[in-house]
């Protein structure tokens, strides 16, 4: 199961706080909905906080791509915190990183940002 928490940091920064498992089905067209829902708002810098995920399949990793690919289209970054264990494994052997900007907490993506 998958909770997603949305928060604005500030006009035009997204956190998208998960939890759980994102998994092929439900999970992932919830993540996709959430991130189109901040780009028509003109969000064009997001977050995705991995912090409290447990497991991601490689559906899961797609979709992260996929959103990814989207925020980019719209002239905005995409960026990943709090991955740890087995998600951070799967993603450094999956060269994710080497595409999506990884960063150990919130404090660091925002600074990455320019907004501390």
């Amino acid at each position: 199961m998958l909770e997603i928490k949305s928060e604005l940091i500030e006009p035009g920064i997204g956190v998208l706080h998960l939890s759980g498992r994102i998994a092929m089905g439900r999970p992932c067209h919830e993540i996709e909905e959430q991130v189109d829902a901040l780009l028509q708002q003109k969000v064009l810098r997001v977050i995705l906080d991995l912090t409290d995920i447990q497991r991601v399949d490689s559906t899961g990793f797609g979709t992260i791509v996929t959103c990814w690919q989207k925020v980019k289209k719209e002239g905005g970054t995409l960026r990943i915190v709090g991955a740890s264990g087995m998600v951070e494994e799967i993603a450094q052997s999956s060269q994710l990183p080497r595409i999506i900007a990884f960063h150990p907490d919130l404090a660091h993506a925002l600074a990455a940002f320019g907004t501390l």
